[in-house]
C-alpha cells in the first residue's frame, strides 16, 4: 500500500520473507501505479534460499506520476512449514516522473503459519 504519495513514476523494492515459512507463487500489479488506465511494467527476481524479493513496477513513459493512496502490488505466498516470521520491506523506493527520489518508508507483516 502507499498513502500521501505525489508524483510516483517508478517503485524499486527489496523484500525480505522466511523462506523456512513460505514460498513465492506470484507478485501482481495493484491499483495504484494503473491510475488513468496505464499499462504497469512489473518486474521481479525472487531467492527462494535466502527470502530476498527485488521488485519494480513502473508507469509507460511520458504518462505522469500517481497521485494519492492504493494497493502498489499484491504478494501471494505459499504457506511450506508452521511457524512464525515476518514479511518486510527491507530496501524502499520511489521515484517521481522526474527521475528523482522520493523519500520512502517500509513497513512489515507478522506472520503465523499453522
Amino acid at each position: 500500500m502507499l498513502s500521501n504519495a505525489q508524483d510516483v513514476f517508478s517503485v524499486p523494492l527489496q523484500i525480505s520473507y522466511d523462506p523456512k515459512l513460505l514460498q513465492l507463487v506470484n507478485v501482481s500489479n495493484g491499483s495504484f501505479l494503473s491510475q488513468g488506465g496505464q499499462a504497469v511494467a512489473l518486474v521481479h527476481r525472487d531467492d527462494p534460499s535466502t527470502g530476498m524479493l527485488q521488485v519494480t513496477a513502473t508507469r509507460p513513459p511520458s504518462s505522469g506520476g500517481a497521485s494519492g493512496q492504493g494497493t502498489l502490488l499484491t504478494l501471494t505466498f505459499l504457506a511450506k512449514a508452521p511457524g512464525q516470521g515476518m514479511v518486510a520491506i527491507t530496501r524502499p523506493g520511489a521515484r517521481n516522473s522526474s527521475g528523482q527520489v522520493i523519500p520512502a518508508s517500509g513497513g512489515q507483516a507478522s506472520i503465523t503459519v499453522h
